[in-house]
């Protein structure tokens, strides 16, 4: 009997690095878990904004998603055909920027990969 390998769950992290098969199709939740220079936690408001832009090996922009209206600071960023599409195998890096009450990067360059 041949033995067949399976796929790996896509998409999954792994070491806190996003990774996905070329063409899926997901949904990727992430909750903010903010803190201010006195370590008090910041809760995001309606008010408040969230943008991550996913940039590809040469640091060049791909795609950008844009949140307002942020509840339980959490955001769900939808990898749909359309978006999916933009992401060839290959290594891409993501920002998370907040704006409005606070206007600061709070991820720089993360790694998220394609296979």
């Amino acid at each position: 009997m041949i033995r067949v390998d399976s796929a790996l769950p896509s998409p999954r992290i792994v070491n806190g690095i996003l990774q996905w098969y070329e063409g899926d199709e997901f949904e990727a939740g992430f909750k903010l878990e903010l803190k201010d220079s006195d370590g008090e936690e910041i809760t995001l408001t309606e008010t408040d904004t969230v943008t991550v832009i996913v940039k590809n090996d040469r640091l060049e922009e791909i795609k950008t998603f844009e949140f307002s209206g942020i509840e339980d600071n959490s955001i769900n960023i939808v990898f749909d055909s359309e978006v999916t599409a933009l992401f060839k195998a290959g290594t891409y890096f993501y920002d998370i920027r907040l704006g409005g009450t606070y206007n600061t990067t709070v991820v720089k360059n993360n790694v998220m990969n394609v296979e």
